[in-house]
């Protein structure tokens, strides 16, 4: 009778876990503002990036690909979920386009609060963070001008959306914190 009254205690107090989505263009710093969140900012937290699900060589984006990579994802962001000492799930992502989200959503299961982020830069704050990271080895040139280019695809996205030029991942890391302690 005590464990019964003991994990009737436990599921009236517990809290769903928050799954936080961080999407924008490829070199606008999700890694950074993903990492920064769950090492210092959440408690209970576990990063995922997107990229680590097909990091391959050679990299080919095909149909194949493209649906081993959205099963990969799924199943680690399931494990979290399914993880009792998880309590913040932060996956960080290009996810330009709305479907790419619902596609990802479509295959999770368990409780969770969903958080979707965009980060909007300017087009020569992306220049300028791409640069950087072209002469650090971290990025090739020949990828900005797509990088550039998805932005504006970002406005279609339901996603709260967080500009970032002229800001840094710590700040931008409380604009995040900001919208999910609201919900509470």
């Amino acid at each position: 009778m005590g464990v019964f009254f003991y994990w009737t205690i436990n599921i009236k107090y517990m809290k769903n876990k928050r799954l936080i989505f961080i999407g924008g263009p490829m070199g606008v710093g999700k890694t950074t503002l993903g990492q920064y969140l769950v090492e210092h900012k959440l408690d209970n937290a576990v990063f995922l990036d997107g990229d680590w699900c097909w990091y391959m060589n050679p990299w080919n984006f095909n149909d194949e690909n493209k649906k081993m990579v959205v099963k990969n994802i799924q199943y680690l962001l399931n494990s979290f979920i399914a993880n009792s000492q998880l309590e913040n799930i932060v996956f960080v992502w290009v996810m330009h386009q709305q479907k790419i989200i619902d596609e990802i959503l479509r295959g999770l299961k368990g409780d969770y609060d969903f958080y979707s982020f965009s980060l909007r830069p300017s087009v020569s704050e992306l220049r300028k963070r791409f640069i950087k990271d072209i002469r650090s080895g971290i990025r090739e040139e020949k990828d900005l001008s797509e990088a550039v280019a998805r932005i504006p695809m970002y406005k279609s996205v339901h996603s709260f959306k967080i500009n970032v030029t002229g800001t840094e991942y710590p700040e931008n890391a409380q604009k995040i914190l900001k919208v999910i302690n609201q919900a509470k």
